[in-house]
């Protein structure tokens, strides 16, 4: 599907949404314990609407256990499939309390663990924890979802994500359910992150990938980011489409990204060699930042309950 195409059938999706009949969806607490096995191919990774110049394509696998007074555990393994380099990348431990306040008000808070492979160059990848809540309210036509987080690298970030979305039921009965969620969704953040992860690619100390002569000397870089405070960095589009049978679930979400507000970096180079240090001023803004473009992404799961 192209982006056009997309962005014409999420329109149609809104407009329908706007004028149809409300369809409530039942809410009901589990009082049993579940286990889940999700697997995932993601097209291209992307954060906060940027995605690095080569794409980034994951195979990922989740397990997740959901116990019946609300509280959950997952863990994911992330395997990157890039040509120019394969293999495991990352993974993600989760811990949080599903909840609900009312009929209409739903949510979680959790915390989370990442885990990276040596020389993991993924964009996001200085953040070595998080902690964070969702909240979605009712609006009877529309759903009113927030998530808000802190991440943890050198330095905190603070990330909100607000959205609307709905979920159309298109055919259900005792044995299987096919339904589509389009959503609109817009992320602010704090840009602490993007030093760090400037810095890790430039810093040959922490980036294994880069190789320097023996006679080169010791390279360290500092790296700091020109727009300071609290950022509004893209817009998603999506439209998730997800179909239910027996202990059998299988999600096709379609993504487009459009990114705002380029984040410029100037970093300093300081090179020691037989004790004498020498220091270069540079502009260190990824290329991908200074080219910002529109993403289109597909993330396919299938997913097993038992």
């Amino acid at each position: 599907m192209s982006p056009r195409v997309f962005i014409s059938f999420f329109t149609l999706c809104i407009s329908f949404s706007l004028a149809a009949q409300p369809m409530r969806k039942a809410s009901s607490k589990s009082d049993t314990t579940s286990f889940k096995i999700q697997t995932n191919y993601l097209s291209n990774y992307a954060y906060n609407g940027r995605a690095d110049s080569l794409k980034s394509p994951y195979f990922y696998t989740t397990a997740t256990v959901n116990f019946g007074n609300g509280l959950y555990a997952s863990f994911s393994l992330n395997y990157l499939l890039s040509p120019a380099q394969s293999g495991y990348d990352f993974s993600e431990l989760d811990l949080g309390y599903n909840y609900a306040l009312g009929e209409k008000l739903t949510g979680e808070v959790y915390g989370s663990k990442y885990f990276y492979a040596t020389g993991s160059n993924l964009i996001s990848g200085n953040i070595s924890s998080d902690i964070g809540f969702t909240f979605n309210y009712d609006l009877t036509y529309l759903n009113f979802h927030n998530s808000f987080d802190v991440f943890f690298s050198n330095k905190a970030d603070m990330q909100l994500v607000p959205g609307f979305e709905k979920e159309f039921i298109l055919s259900s009965n005792n044995d299987n359910k096919l339904s589509i969620t389009p959503g609109i969704y817009s992320s602010f953040s704090s840009l602490n992150f993007y030093e760090s992860t400037i810095n890790r690619r430039l810093n040959p100390l922490k980036n294994p990938k880069i190789k320097q002569a023996p006679n080169a000397g010791t390279l360290q870089s500092t790296t700091t980011v020109n727009q300071k405070g609290f950022k509004f960095l893209d817009m998603e589009l999506s439209l998730p489409i997800n179909y239910e049978f027996n202990n059998w679930n299988i999600t096709l979400t379609p993504t487009y990204a459009i990114p705002f507000n380029k984040i410029t970096t100037t970093s300093v180079n300081t090179t020691t060699l037989n004790g004498l240090s020498k220091t270069e001023t540079i502009n260190s803004t990824p290329y991908y930042e200074t080219h910002l473009a529109n993403i289109f992404f597909i993330d396919l799961g299938i997913t097993y309950k038992f």
